[in-house]
């Protein structure tokens, strides 16, 4: 049976991530699914969250915003790739104007009915407490 990250990561590939996601700006989208090691967090986020890509040189950056039902559980996730790497499928993290070397980062588009996309976004950590996963699922328009 193929992991998370192996199917993500051959989607990827098949989809030629190499293109932008979106044109250059913001988009709103409706948030499907939420996980942070296997929890489904989703309960904890306000169902709209904002989603912006900028490309500046070779440099792509990828904003994600979540408002929590509460404020505390708000974040802010903001996802780079260097494209003169050569690799423009594994992204690089940066929080609080640090970067953080995720084990891996995977962002993928994949186009669903209606005019609609389904943008995944699975990163992998190891922190204080061990090996972590999270994965968000967004629905938006293109």
């Amino acid at each position: 049976m193929l992991s998370t990250k192996r199917v993500i990561f051959l989607a990827g590939l098949t989809l030629g991530c190499a293109v932008s996601l979106f044109a250059d700006g913001q988009v709103i989208g409706r948030l499907i699914k939420a996980s942070v090691s296997g929890v489904d967090t989703t309960k904890l986020y306000e169902p709209l969250v904002t989603i912006s890509q900028s490309s500046i040189l070779a440099l792509r950056s990828f904003t994600l915003k979540l408002s929590g039902v509460r404020e505390r559980d708000s974040k802010q996730y903001e996802f780079y790739n260097d494209e003169g790497t050569g690799n423009p499928v594994i992204w690089r993290r940066r929080t609080r104007g640090v970067t953080v070397r995720p084990l891996n980062a995977y962002i993928t588009v994949n186009p669903g009915p209606d005019n609609t996309n389904t943008i995944v976004i699975n990163y992998e950590y190891r922190g204080r407490r061990g090996f972590g996963n999270v994965v968000y699922v967004i629905a938006t328009e293109q």
